[in-house]
């Protein structure tokens, strides 16, 4: 995916999720929803923890499902219900919904609430440090 197909300004690779909610929240989205689980993983720490799965997940293991997931191109929406932010600590709360599809061909919907930090690194950039959705439908829930 190229930066030009961004609606906000985005270098693919170099990511910075920046202090800004709204735009982050739109970077998040939209990486996500191009498909590309190894673009997606650079929006993460290396030591970052993920639970999307339904379970923590780091490393090799949180680019490996992301790939996975994500190849399929399911759909994000996710609204930012809370922000705050402490030096180079940031921790968001999101309601989110994303559309895929289940093993046997059926629309799938999860949904829920998230809460991710952010942290920013010595080079300035935001990159998330923890995401747990908790779905009450879907992926997680089950």
């Amino acid at each position: 995916m190229s930066a030009t197909s961004f609606t906000v300004p985005f270098d693919p690779e170099r990511p910075d999720l920046t202090a800004d909610t709204d735009i982050q929240n739109e970077i998040f989205i939209q990486v996500f929803n191009s498909g590309d689980g190894e673009l997606f993983n650079r929006l993460y720490l290396d030591d970052s923890v993920s639970n999307f799965s339904g379970e923590p997940l780091t490393g090799a293991d949180r680019l490996a499902f992301f790939k996975e997931f994500l190849a399929s191109k399911p759909t994000l929406k996710a609204s930012v219900t809370h922000s705050y932010v402490a030096g180079d600590v940031a921790l968001i709360g999101v309601e989110y919904s994303i559309d895929t599809t289940g093993p046997d061909g059926e629309p799938v919907r999860l949904e829920g609430i998230c809460t991710d930090v952010l942290r920013k690194t010595d080079d300035g950039r935001w990159l998330m440090a923890i995401d747990r959705p908790v779905a009450a439908t879907g992926l997680v829930a089950d």
